[in-house]
């Protein structure tokens, strides 16, 4: 079938609105592969993901419960509950690596391709998908590991303050949200950076998304705010029919009505795994725009700043004809 759109070209200056357009067009003119894949892939990633997000929901109900009877079965209700939650943010992470690397496989192939993403098969995509599985683990492992040391270099001077004056303290926690919100919106463009682009290693992915950031840190927050209240419309809608059916299951164990009632039975435990099921499928697809709308203000950032959409074309000049 004949591609009617223009290709959307990602190392591209772009103005705030050609952003949204770009990252919206991409998604319209993509979305039967993108769904179909996103699907194929993350579906048995949300029915693990489902498992432990009900678990820990449970633990923390159970821990409550605990609390509320003067401490019995608190031990082993802290232990489980405590497993649970390493473990769903374990799998969140892990979840996290698998969507990244197939929305970059997929965006990847898109500007690779002739024929873009139409046609595409899975045979066609698995070179590229575990390619880009390998660096977005890789980029995991390191943004934990930086993440925890900068979170604990940061802390330092914080319990100091508190040693110190609790007002000092007080303050100085308030200057660490300020100083975390600067800092987390320049390194939102390590991920399309590393995957991206092949020859960079971790550390200058880092750099050049804290150089690139900073450099379009306005238009970073302006798209990111913007893609947000669009994505978090998809992930209330998705979450809701979860949200009620374990709000429910909470009113009823906190006030000791559970026993013999249908939200005690086995029926119940499934619908509300089925649902959570549906939630994890609903927040992969909004993380899957808000990736794309990052790969298109990361496109932005290297022709605004490095005038990489230029070296682009002179590198495959030859594929032009001259006339």
């Amino acid at each position: 079938m004949q591609i009617l759109l223009p290709k959307i070209e990602i190392y591209r200056t772009r103005t705030f609105s050609d952003k949204l357009t770009d990252t919206f067009n991409f998604i319209r003119e993509n979305w039967r592969p993108l769904l179909k894949y996103l699907i194929y892939v993350m579906l048995p990633v949300s029915i693990i993901m489902a498992f432990f997000v009900n678990h820990f929901w449970n633990g923390y109900l159970s821990l409550i419960m605990a609390l509320e009877n003067l401490g019995s079965g608190l031990d082993f209700n802290t232990l489980s509950f405590g497993l649970s939650t390493l473990g769903a943010v374990v799998v969140s992470l892990a979840s996290y690596v698998v969507l990244a690397a197939l929305v970059f496989c997929m965006i990847r192939l898109y500007d690779k391709r002739p024929q873009r993403l139409q046609d595409l098969t899975f045979d066609e995509m698995k070179p590229e998908l575990f390619y880009c599985m390998k660096r977005s683990a890789v980029l995991m492992v390191m943004s934990v590991l930086l993440g925890i040391a900068a979170v604990l270099v940061l802390l330092i001077p914080v319990g100091l303050m508190f040693w110190i004056s609790k007002v000092l303290g007080f303050l100085s926690l308030v200057l660490l949200y300020a100083v975390l919100i600067v800092l987390i919106i320049p390194v939102t463009l390590v991920t399309p950076i590393y995957l991206m682009e092949d020859r960079i290693g971790v550390i200058p992915a880092f750099a050049k998304a804290f150089r690139l950031g900073f450099a379009t840190w306005g238009g970073i927050f302006a798209v990111m705010f913007v893609v947000g209240i669009v994505t978090s419309v998809i992930e209330t809608f998705t979450m809701m029919p979860w949200y009620l059916l374990s709000m429910i299951k909470m009113v009823l164990t906190m006030s000791n009505d559970l026993e013999g009632t249908f939200f005690n039975t086995f029926i119940f435990t499934f619908i509300q795994y089925i649902t959570c099921i549906f939630q994890c499928v609903g927040y992969f697809l909004a993380e899957m725009i808000t990736v794309v709308a990052l790969t298109i203000q990361y496109g932005h950032a290297c022709d605004k700043i490095d005038g990489a959409g230029v070296a682009q074309k002179i590198d495959h000049f030859e594929e032009f004809d001259n006339f």
